[in-house]
């Protein structure tokens, strides 16, 4: 078991680089407020709980439909219809309309002052929660991490422990910031603080870039289509 959790340490370090950068935002947010560690501990506890419930249910037989999912998606992709790209264009339509809409109130500091002037300890977990579903599909780590357990054949609850431990390991770095905010108080104010004016400056921007670009490339290899060939060869041969 020891070996297994050795194995399983560094890949868990590795997964959580994908959660970091997204959770940092909302959690330096929330810790620059008035009463932070209600809601942040509730933050963490929404990203731990959906991880373990995820990680556990692949573990024990979402893996056969994730895998169903994956040669549907993978056969698609060699063999598209004209609605994917007509969906396309549609997803790529509202990209850039989000995009716009961004662009429009990119000023107003209303996202990160929510946060700050008192999110729910509720609020925070559920977003914690779905912060994690929603990226679930791309966890690759844990998927090879799974695979590890598999071969190893654990009892059950032996299995069960390298999930807690895994997603514990996962969630530490996040963890970390907040027992930092804890021990150094009013000494972290000001990085929690800059963190956020960081984000509340530069966040929005980049997101109406990324949006409005990859809108507009789904937009026009969409219509492409239906004008002859896309611009991205996906089922065509070169």
């Amino acid at each position: 078991m020891l070996e297994l959790l050795t194995v399983l340490t560094p890949i868990a370090l590795i997964d959580s680089t994908s959660i970091t950068p997204l959770g940092l935002v909302p959690l330096a947010t929330i810790l620059a407020g008035r009463r932070p560690f209600g809601a942040a501990f509730a933050f963490l506890a929404g990203l731990y709980v959906s991880y373990l419930i995820m990680c556990l249910l692949f573990l024990f037989g979402l893996s056969a439909a994730l895998l169903r999912l994956n040669t549907w998606l993978s056969y698609r992709w060699d063999n598209p219809e004209p609605a994917d790209f007509a969906v396309q264009v549609l997803v790529g339509l509202v990209m850039l309309v989000f995009g716009i809409r961004i662009a429009e109130k990119r000023k107003s500091k209303i996202g990160g002052r929510e946060y700050q002037s008192g999110i729910s300890p509720a609020s925070a977990f559920g977003f914690g929660f779905l912060l994690n579903v929603v990226g679930f599909p791309g966890a690759l780590p844990y998927f090879a991490a799974a695979d590890r357990i598999a071969q190893a054949d654990p009892p059950t609850s032996d299995a069960v422990f390298a999930v807690v431990y895994y997603v514990t390991i996962f969630v530490l770095p996040l963890t970390a910031l907040v027992l930092l905010r804890a021990l150094l108080g009013q000494r972290m104010d000001a990085v929690m603080q800059s963190i956020q004016n960081f984000f509340d400056t530069w966040g929005k921007r980049l997101i109406m870039a990324l949006l409005v670009l990859l809108g507009l490339v789904l937009v026009v290899d969409g219509v492409a289509y239906f004008l002859g060939g896309p611009l991205i060869p996906i089922g065509f041969p070169g």
